[in-house]
């Protein structure tokens, strides 16, 4: 038997609501899935129903009252859920006796554990209580065990009711309860709840039922024989009392107590308890229109006299939840019917339409008794009607397993509405996937991870599905993995969802091989590419992950750069290395291996074996002789020194020439050029070489390549050679006829070699030939003869075989250079190259497939000389002729290119000054992934192809994609030619059959950005400026505007785009009006453009504004907006103006800032050579602008044309060919915008600038007539629609005088109103205009002499009548007060006149006198008529007249009228720079020095000395015993015998002993601790396995370990959840600060201020702490996870007023040894209270300086910019500075923080203050301030440099500033030798060493002789050695080495610093000079010129004199310039 603690609740109203009487009707089960209601309604029938009111306050409105026969059955009530066992169970509903026994059902808490309930009746006799019949209560019993174990939940869940005897009785008519019952000790701690409630009286035959009760169910022992038992609780019977229940806690010795209320009835009093809707909560009920209820309600009623008894039900529709419905307007036809009982009403399905209603119950009981009122109560609840939720079916089961092979679908079409007539009606399905199953958090999709599905996923969602079914074909999901699918339908604001996980098994492996494609020997030709390819028919293109990588012969993998040396990765099919990759491998067998992760799931590992072995090496290859002449000099070239393992070697010696060459970006050194030998001797036989480079002298680089045959390696030297043109010696004609001799004729040299079948010397003696010709100057005479030599030798070169290698690149080599200049080209010898260049690129092609050993880099490097073949035959494209040959040699060179190469290779580019070529070869899947990736290019090119695009292509198939630039037109035969815009690109792309053969593909989609060749056309500066308003305006409503107009053809019917480039970052507002009129009525449309996003139309009511382009800044005209103007101007051709405004960003005029670009575009297509472009194909897509134009194509036309030129007759072009041209409604030919009037021209007149400025300013008169644009003229010759571009803001002024005149005419501009339209103004001089009125004089009032003298008589009477009325008014205060008002006013009135007025004047007069005076300065009309002053006649003699002269004469010629000399304009500059340099120094001084006195008055207010000796007191209080504690054990008993006495005073409490310091708030102790669990460490390596039978665990370390922060009830048992409690049982843990963060500095570690918190309360008695110190320490609240105990408090001195933070650490080290440190830091806080403290003026002067100080320092670094950080002293200076502010910040955040933090403790006082946050601000105050004053005091130092030893000093430091770095280094060095060796050898043992800072201080007083604790008790010998070489070293020689150093730098600079000069001493000499001026009138004595010889010294020093620079004549170099000047 274990009760547990009851909790009575006696009273009327306070029961649950269940049924009392035998006729009450059972509960009504609530539908399923409804849910409770909410609150009562505010304003309901019956009053208030949120707090309940008497019942008479609780009365329907009159509209609400019923009047109906009473019933008098009272109603059951009853939640709509049904609260199960909460009815009566077992005792049923029948009245017992006193005694009863109660069953109480058992049944699962929701929250865990278990409850028991149960109810019954008892009743008392009558005799018992007054009155006529029984007494009965109603008790409901409720236990719960919250803390049950499962299992003992689940057997008391299941086993059968628990009794429970019930006794009341009444002795002395007081109600007392007692109860007794037996539970298993295996439910844990119990919860009882006791609920009474007065029934009323009761029939007898009830009484006698409850009276047979089993005699065992009495509690036939005392009250105190049970530990459970109940107080008794006496409740009075006249009314409702107030009374306390005690319900006694067997467990602990305290009572818990309750205020409730008691109240018996008397007999013929009616009582209505509370009626209430039955509800489970108070949310609303919500259901479907499906769904049907029934809602019961409990009314509980007593009323014997009663003569009507009502039960209404009413329901009301409102708007939402809360609402207050109209009482009036019930609904008429409630869905409801009563039934049986009028509390219980049934809402059928469909019913209620959606919505919100409310439902009001009320009851009415009326008596007989006219006395008693009516009584009355009510209850609403709302119930929404709720649309049914959706619904999602995908049929099949959740988890579904497929094959990687099979397929998979997934159908959702049974998804519905419910509530829709059609089920998927308005359904929208989005499908998701991915394999992390926590992107699914419930309803919502939150992605906490990036794991798709497929990798083309963006997201989550399953783009591919939008329906409701998703279909996953075969081997579309990677496989042997799992995937979470989940279906979301929506349906308005409404979602469901269904997930599937779909689990793909792994697929089969399939079967795969490395190929090799190049250098496919058993040995590596390391020279060469290497490229291998991964063949696996099976394989998955795009999905496999590959992985290759180099092993070496061991299995290791080898470094390499896969990034620089391969040109396709190392995460592809395909696998390409660069040529000499592998030239720093060693000779040795390698594997290729290849790691390949299969989308079906598999691995596979593949290897492909190689072996390297290097090229043969050289050591020297030389060419004899070294320069020459070409055609005239042999050359020879011998090698030497190739060594090869006795390997015969082939020699090839090549020439290249590379200039003008085209360039190839797959080859890093083209070597590519003639072969001048090729054979097996080392040494060249005697050749001609070909002109040199005439740009690098005639240089000449010459290749010499030794080949290993049987590795087919090769190494190269370069040599170099000068060879000369034939032309410098010879003349022209001499050498052409020399050349002529050996190419023509049947004796030529070329003839033989050629009849000798030498085609290899042949080709290069051909090459020579076209070098020496294009070396030749051009000459008329000899051009025709040239000519036919080039088509000779072209003719001849078609004798050369093009079979191998080598002599295709000779034939190549030779065309190259004979189409090399085009200067001499013909059409015969433009179609011969076009041929030969032809056959030598089909040849090439045969070569390679032909001979697989050849490399792709050779086939490349001839690839360039076809290109730059190419190239020079493009630029000879004529307009009238149509040449087809070029653009098939294009196509055979690209195949030619592309045929080796190896899919996913790097884009190849080839470039030449006019044709650029990039080919790429990639896989058919990735062609529109790789090419959306190409960024940086110049015309991009971007095709989409689908994977299912070309079917007879398989996915994996490589696509050859060629693309080719022009930046001229390759078609100029063709139209629009001249209107050409970009230039003209091409591409071609072709695909391989698995059968080999090559097919034709159309890419889907191609998107092109064509760039425009020339940006200046069509383009002009804007000239803009402030509006005609801006200057009457507001600044914010300021515009600049700026306009220009254009012609435009609207039949074309195409856009008209408009650029604004520009740099200003603003919103244009661009008009565009209908003609030349800018009225409101022109206006058609307006823009709005932003920077960056597109502009758009504002008004746009008369067009549509959808437009192709959609870029920033281009304003594009649709055709229909064209048309509109067309039809307001009723002309096709029509003017459009155009207007753009923009907020206020100019001053004035500027055309600078504004570009205006107008044009229209149109893409043209052509496939292959077609009769003329097409426009059908391609249109303009939403990128173009000014610089580019986007064309889009899709699917472009294949048409075709037979070619019949020159033996390509059997040739199709299939190369698409794309352009832009400009649109011919839109000429951009002439774009002349006009000058804004306000710029002048370089020409013009200052007669013409004064007359357009008298004009502006004259001129006020605006026209009210329609501004007009000037017309447009059209210039002859020119398109009818070019562009007309006008300047709208103000007409170009004429430049020359005699265009003066032309400004008559009027040429107003749209903005301009500043410019008269019929002014004339010439440039000779102008008469008088006859209109003109002339200047009249200002009338001048000049007041008589007198007028003086009566002023000041005003003025003295009315002081006299003020005296007056003051000493009259005055009297009233006394005489006394009278008299000082008197004097006061007096005082006033001569401060005023002598003081105030003087000081004005004075004032005023020196600001006028320092501003200087120019002649626009002086006024026109004054005050005095100068003109007027007449001299008096005054006689004199001749000779007075004469001397007089003389006199005169003398003085003009004397040297105070002769001009200055250069030496006195230095002088004068001089001594003026002095004299500023003085003042600034004296002002500069002074305001340092104010800084200086503020700063340590600021220091001297933080009370360091007070702080010191409070700071000791704190220590010497809490550090007692401190030392001592050593264990956890120590640390209570340390604050049981030291700090309590401290925190409890029971004289003076919160106040520590002994002193007036106040405790602030309560002292908290918390506790740092570790996470539960153990931390398991391994074993050493030493112990064996038989002596270490167990794990090692280690305690845990702060900082690496997770800090424990959960809350435990007690010896570390986690709670759940605990509410942050001072006095709260169990471990909680108190979070860190977040508002006042601060932290605590252990000796080991430093904390937060989170931790377990334990607070102590110095307001209660010590025995208190010490009973709860018991508790913790029972508990074991220290034990092996602790690692800090932090005590803190703050105290308060009143007397000094000062705050003192107190911070004891206890800190258990990994040694197991606690360590304590103590700290205390106090503070002060800034006093701003005027009344009491002068404090805040300090502060105000601080600030001031501080803002002083940074607006100086902003002003000069604006002012010196880049040098200012030259100088230390602005270093030292922004130094101060920026400390300054960190100290002013500290400041202010010391004050806000002490602020909150005592508003805190105001509120707050029973808490923990943290003023620890503020002491920590405080203490980094005060080090900051330490630092500023550091800086300041030394900042002095720069103030005294007028001293000569001072500048001695610095100057001496810093000449030494090298040699002392030098010698710190080493001391540096032996310091920290010496550091390391004492650590090392006595760290164990002393404790000065026996850490690193301990180390370093230890040598630092070692430094300073202050030798201490040097026992070395360890080893006496080594420590006795230390020490000795340690004086020996340091002291004796490197600190003497330092001063040595600081010395001879002193000495050797005395005589160079007195020498130089000194602005700082010549300052401070004027300063001396002008005191002793000011104050020489003090002394009789007469003024001495010199200064004494001791300032003299003190100032400027003396001089060295036995010095060898002592005095005389000096030359030095001063701050970078060459001065002279003598030392005296």
């Amino acid at each position: 038997m274990r009760p547990g603690p009851a909790l009575l609740l006696l009273g009327l109203g306070l029961g649950l609501g269940l049924s009392g009487g035998p006729d009450r009707r059972p509960p009504t089960p609530a539908p399923r899935g409804a849910r409770g209601t909410v609150p009562r309604v505010p304003g309901s029938p019956s009053g208030d129903l949120l707090g309940r009111e008497p019942a008479s306050a609780r009365r329907a409105p009159p509209e609400a009252r019923v009047r109906v026969p009473a019933r008098p059955r009272a109603a059951v009530l009853r939640s709509v859920r049904g609260a199960r066992g909460l009815g009566v169970r077992g005792g049923g509903g029948g009245v017992g006796g006193g005694r009863a026994r109660l069953s109480l059902r058992p049944r699962a808490a929701p929250g865990g554990g278990v409850i028991l309930s149960g109810g019954r009746d008892l009743c008392l006799r009558a005799g018992r209580l007054a009155g006529p019949a029984l007494r009965c209560l109603r008790a409901y019993v409720l236990l719960r065990a919250r803390r049950a174990a499962a299992a003992a939940a689940a057997a008391a869940a299941a086993a059968a009711p628990t009794h429970v005897d019930l006794q009341l009785s009444a002795p002395g008519g007081r109600l007392s309860l007692r109860w007794l019952a037996r539970l298993p000790r295996s439910l844990g701690r119990l919860e009882w709840t006791f609920r009474l409630g007065l029934l009323g009286p009761t029939v007898p035959t009830a009484a006698a039922a409850a009276a047979r009760v089993s005699p065992r169910s009495a509690l036939s022992r005392g009250p105190r024989s049970y530990a459970g038992f109940v107080a008794r609780t006496k409740c009075p019977t006249d009314g409702p009392t107030p009374v306390v229940l005690e319900a006694v806690n067997p467990n602990s010795s305290q009572a818990m107590e309750s205020s409730v209320s008691c109240q018996i009835s008397r007999s013929g009093v009616c009582v209505l308890d509370p009626v209430r809707i039955n509800r489970n909560d108070d949310s609303p009920l919500q259901l479907t229109r499906k769904m049907e209820v029934t809602i019961n309600a409990t009314v509980k009623a007593h009323c014997p006299i009663q003569s009507f008894f009502g039960q209404y039900w009413k329901l009301f529709s409102v708007a939402s939840v809360s609402d207050k419905p109209d009482w009036t307007k019930p609904l008429r036809n409630p869905p409801f019917k009563s039934g049986n009982s009028p509390s219980s009403i049934h809402i059928s399905a469909h019913s209620l339409s959606w919505g919100v209603y409310l439902l009001n119950f009320s009851v009415y009981i009326l008596t007989y008794d006219p006395e008693i009122p009516l009584k009355k109560d009510s209850d609403s609840i709302y119930i929404i009607i709720v649309r049914s939720p959706l619904e999602v079916v995908i049929p099949g089961d959740t988890n579904i397993t497929v094959n990687f092979t099979d397929g998979l679908t997934l159908n959702g079409n049974m998804s519905s509405d419910p509530d829709a007539e059609n089920p998927l009606e308005g359904l929208h399905f989005f499908w998701y996937c991915t394999t992390d199953p926590r992107n699914y958090d419930g309803h919502d999709i939150t992605v906490r991870s990036k794991e798709v599905c497929l990798p083309e996923q963006v997201d989550l969602r399953w783009t591919w599905a939008s329906g409701p079914i998703l279909t996953l074909l075969p081997e579309t999901l990677h496989g042997g993995r799992v995937y979470f699918f989940r279906l979301v339908i929506q349906k308005n604001d409404r979602t469901a969802f269904s997930d599937r996980t779909v689990h793909v098994l792994q697929g089969p492996a399939p079967a795969a091989s490395i190929s090799c494609i190049e250098n496919c020997d058993t040995v590596l030709i390391i020279s060469e590419r290497f490229s291998l390819s991964l063949e696996c028919p099976r394989c998955k293109a795009g999905r496999d992950v590959y992985r290759w990588s180099i092993l070496s012969s061991s299995g290791d993998k080898m470094p390499f750069d896969w990034t620089g040396q391969t040109t396709t990765g190392r995460n592809g099919a395909y696998f390409s290395v660069k040529a000499f990759a592998f030239r720093r491998f060693v000779e040795d067998k390698l594997w290729i291996s290849l790691n390949l992760a299969t989308w079906g799931g598999s691995s596979l590992v593949l290897r492909h074996p190689f072996v390297i072995h290097h090229v043969p090496e050289t050591t020297e290859c030389k060419i004899d002789p070294a320069k020459g002449i070409a055609f005239i000099t042999k050359f020879v070239v011998h090698c030497s020194s190739f060594k090869d393992k006795n390997i015969v070697l082939t020699y090839k010696i090549i020439v290249p020439d590379v200039r003008g060459f085209g360039e190839i970006s797959s080859l890093k050194e083209n070597n590519f050029g003639s072969i001048l030998y090729l054979g097996k001797d080392c040494t060249a036989p005697p050749s001609f070489l070909p002109v040199g480079v005439s740009a690098n002298h005639y240089a000449l680089k010459i290749y010499a390549q030794a080949y290993n045959t049987s590795l087919g390696a090769f190494s190269q030297v370069t040599l170099y050679a000068t060879v000369q043109a034939p032309t410098d010696i010879n003349s022209s004609k001499a050498v052409l006829q020399e050349l002529l001799n050996s190419t023509t004729g049947p004796d030529s040299s070329l003839s033989t070699l050629l009849q000798q079948q030498d085609f290899l010397p042949a080709g290069y003696l051909m090459y020579i030939v076209a070098s020496v010709l294009n070396s030749m100057k051009t000459d008329s005479r000899l051009q025709a003869d040239q000519i036919r030599l080039r088509e000779h030798l072209f003719n001849q070169s078609f004798m050369l075989p093009v079979n191998t290698l080598v002599e295709i690149s000779q034939v190549v080599m030779t065309v190259t250079k004979l189409t090399q200049k085009t200067s001499e080209f013909s059409s015969v010898v433009q179609k011969l190259a076009t041929v030969r260049i032809w056959q030598a690129s089909q040849a090439l092609q045969e070569c390679h497939q032909r001979e697989k050993n050849i490399s792709s880099e050779q086939i490349e490097s001839v690839s360039t000389g076809i290109l730059t073949s190419l190239s020079n035959i493009l630029k000879l494209m004529a307009h009238h002729e149509v040449v087809e040959e070029p653009f098939h040699v294009v196509e055979s060179l690209a195949e030619t290119v592309l045929a080796v190469k190896v899919p996913e290779d790097k884009t190849t580019a080839m470039r030449t000054s006019n044709f650029n070529m990039y080919v790429k070869k990639t896989e058919k899947w990735n062609v529109t992934k790789f090419f959306s990736t190409e960024k940086h290019c110049r015309n991009c090119f971007y095709p989409t192809l689908n994977v299912s695009s070309v079917p007879s292509l398989p996915a994996n198939a490589p696509i050859s994609t060629m693309f080719c630039e022009f930046s001229d037109d390759p078609f100029p035969w063709l139209n629009y030619g001249e209107n050409i815009l970009t230039e003209v690109v091409g591409f071609r792309m072709t695909g391989t059959e698995a059968t080999g053969d090559v097919i034709e593909i159309t890419p889907d989609v191609v998107e092109v950005y064509l760039i425009r060749k020339n940006l200046s056309f069509g383009t002009f500066n804007l000239t803009v400026g402030p509006s005609k308003e801006s200057h009457k305006a507001d600044e914010s409503l300021r515009k600049t505007t700026g306009a220009f107009s254009f012609e435009v053809d609207s039949r074309a019917g195409k856009e008209v785009l408009i650029h604004i480039v520009t740099e200003v970052a603003v919103l244009f507002t661009v008009s565009v009006y209908a003609g030349h009129q800018i009225t409101p009525t022109a206006l058609i449309a307006t823009y709005l453009v932003p920077h960056r996003i597109p502009p758009v139309a504002k008004d746009s009511d008369l067009f549509d504004p959808d437009c192709t382009v959609t870029e920033a800044r281009v304003v594009c005209l649709p055709p229909s907006l064209l048309r509109v103007i067309a039809q307001r101007t009723s002309s096709s051709e029509c003017t459009v103006a155009v207007v753009l405004q923009a907020p206020h960003f100019v001053l004035k005029p500027n055309d600078k800032l504004v570009r205006i670009s107008v044009f229209s575009a149109q893409c043209l297509d052509m496939y292959g050579i077609q009769n003329d472009w097409r426009e059908d194909t391609c249109v303009v897509g939403e990128k173009t602008t000014w610089q580019k134009v986007h064309c889009i194509c899709k699917n472009p036309g294949r048409a075709k044309r037979q070619l019949d030129a020159m033996k390509l007759a059997n040739l199709h072009l299939r190369t698409h060919y794309l352009t832009a041209r400009r649109r011919p409604q839109v000429t951009l030919r002439e774009v002349a915008p006009q000058k804004h009037p306000w710029t002048p021209a370089t020409s013009e007149h200052w007669e013409e600038r004064l007359t357009m400025w008298h004009a502006h300013e004259t001129d006020n008169a605006h026209s009210q007539e329609p501004e007009k644009l000037p017309p447009t003229r059209r210039s002859p010759g020119l398109p009818k629609a070019s562009v007309k571009a006008t300047s709208k803001r103000r007409p170009q002024p004429k430049r020359a005088e005699s265009q003066v005149s032309r400004t008559q005419r009027k040429n107003k501009n749209a903005n301009n109103p500043n410019v008269e339209d019929n002014q004339s103004v010439s440039s000779g001089d102008h008469p008088p205009q006859p209109g003109a009125t002339p200047l009249k004089e200002k009338t001048r009032i000049v007041l008589p002499w007198w007028c003086v003298y009566v002023a000041w008589l005003l003025v003295f009477v009315t002081c006299s009548i003020s005296s007056f009325f003051i000493v009259f008014y005055g009297l009233t205060y006394g005489y006394e007060k009278s008299i000082e008002w008197l004097f006061a006013s007096f005082c006033c009135f001569l401060q005023s006149v002598l003081l105030v007025q003087t000081s004005k004047i004075i004032f005023m007069s020196g600001y006028r006198t320092s501003k200087p005076k120019y002649c626009k300065n002086l006024p026109w009309v004054g005050n005095c008529r100068y003109s007027e002053i007449k001299l008096q006649s005054i006689t004199k003699n001749p000779e007075e007249m004469r001397r007089r002269q003389q006199h005169i004469a003398q003085l003009r010629s004397s040297r105070m009228y002769q001009p200055l000399t250069e030496d006195e304009i230095t002088i004068f500059k001089r001594k003026r720079r002095l004299k500023r340099r003085a003042f600034l120094s004296l002002s500069y001084i002074l305001t340092h020095f104010m800084l200086l006195a503020l700063l340590l008055s600021l220091a001297t207010l933080l009370r360091h000395t007070d702080g010191f000796y409070y700071n000791q007191f704190i220590r010497d209080q809490f550090s007692v015993d401190l030392a001592s504690v050593t264990k956890l054990e120590d640390i209570f008993r340390w604050l049981n015998r030291v700090l309590l006495p401290l925190l409890h005073n029971d004289l003076h409490p919160t106040f520590l002993p002994d002193g007036a310091s106040k405790i602030l708030g309560l002292p908290l102790m918390r506790q740092v601790r570790a996470q539960p669990g153990e931390k398991t460490c391994l074993p050493a390596k030493n112990f064996t396995q038989d002596s270490l039978k167990r794990e090692i665990h280690c305690h845990p370390e702060y900082g690496t370990d997770p800090e424990d922060t959960k809350s435990y009830s007690g010896l570390w048992n986690r709670v759940s959840k605990r509410a942050l409690d001072k006095t709260t049982k169990g471990f909680t843990y108190k979070p860190r600060e977040k508002r006042w963060v601060y932290y605590s500095y252990g000796r080991l570690h430093t904390y937060g201020s989170g931790g377990y918190a334990f607070y102590f309360f110095p307001e209660e008695q010590q025995f208190n702490s010490t009973l709860r110190l018991s508790e913790l320490q029972g508990s074991h609240w220290l034990d092996e996870k602790t690692w800090a105990v932090i005590l803190e408090l703050t105290t308060f001195n009143p007397d000094v007023t000062l705050f003192c933070s107190i911070s004891v650490i206890f800190e258990v080290s990994q040694l197991g040894v606690v360590n304590t440190s103590l700290s205390a830091h106090s503070f002060s806080l800034a006093d701003f209270n005027r009344k009491t403290s002068a404090e805040i003026y300090l502060y105000v002067a601080i600030l001031i300086f501080f803002f002083a100080y940074v607006v100086d320092e902003v002003y000069i670094i604006t002012r010196e910019r880049s040098a200012y950080v030259k100088s230390v002293y602005n270093l030292l200076n922004f130094a101060l500075k920026c400390i300054f502010t960190v100290l002013i910040v500290l400041f202010l955040r010391k004050h806000f923080l002490a602020v909150g933090i005592i508003r805190f403790y105001l509120s707050n006082s029973e808490d923990f203050i943290p003023f620890h946050a503020v002491s920590q601000v405080d203490h980094a105050m005060r080090v900051i301030l330490g630092f500023l004053l550091f800086l300041t005091i030394l900042k002095t130092l720069r103030y005294s440099r007028f001293f000569y030893n001072v500048r001695l000093a610095q100057r001496a430091i810093q000449t030494a500033l090298p040699g002392i770095c030098h010698v710190a280094l080493l001391v540096f060095v032996y310091f920290f030798v010496y550091m390391t060796f004492g650590y090392l050898v006595f760290g164990q043992h002393e404790w000065n060493y026996s850490d690193m800072i301990h180390a370093t201080q230890t040598i630092f007083s070692y430094c300073v002789s202050a030798f201490q604790n040097t026992e070395f008790s360890n080893n006496r010998v080594l420590g006795v050695l230390f020490l000795s070489s340690f004086m020996l070293v340091m002291i004796c020689i490197l600190i003497n080495l330092f001063q040595a150093v600081i010395l001879s730098a002193y000495e050797e600079m005395k005589q160079p610093v007195y020498e130089e000069p000194s602005e700082e001493a010549e300052a401070m000499t004027y300063l001396c000079h002008r005191l002793r001026t000011a104050f020489g009138f003090l002394s009789f004595k007469s003024k001495a010129e010199d200064q004494p010889k001791f300032f003299v010294n003190m100032l400027y020093g003396q001089p060295e004199k036995n010095n060898s620079r002592y005095l005389g004549l000096k030359t030095r170099n001063i701050n970078g310039k060459k001065m002279v000047y003598l030392v005296v």
